[in-house]
């Protein structure tokens, strides 16, 4: 009787000493996967800020193009009205000098 309780003493200590390190070892998960989570923490941060980063340079980009657009179109505008008057300019200069030169120019059409 007395080995039998002596194996069971035995038996419960090697059961509470298995438990024990299995305490220790989860305890040591547990602080890695902490460790993990603060770092993931720390990740996402970083990504967070870097992405608002891109957005405000994206926009600066775009309205740096948009306005450099709008002055290439007003320039354009620019010639595109002085080549218009220009234009116009000559046709009547063309005209007045055809009815200077030949001011009968109907009876010759």
């Amino acid at each position: 009787m007395e080995t039998i309780i002596t194996v069971l003493i035995t038996l419960g200590v090697c059961a509470l000493a298995y438990t024990f390190m299995g305490v220790i070892r989860l305890s040591r998960r547990v602080n890695d996967l902490e460790l993990l989570r603060m770092e993931l923490v720390d990740i996402e941060g970083r990504f967070e800020r870097q992405i608002e980063q891109e957005q405000q340079d994206r926009q600066a980009l775009g309205e740096e193009t948009h306005e450099r657009f709008n002055e290439w179109n007003t320039s354009i505008d620019r010639r595109t009205d002085k080549l218009w008057e220009e234009w116009h300019n000559l046709n009547n200069k063309v005209k007045t000098l055809d009815k200077t030169i030949n001011p009968n120019i109907d009876i010759i059409k």
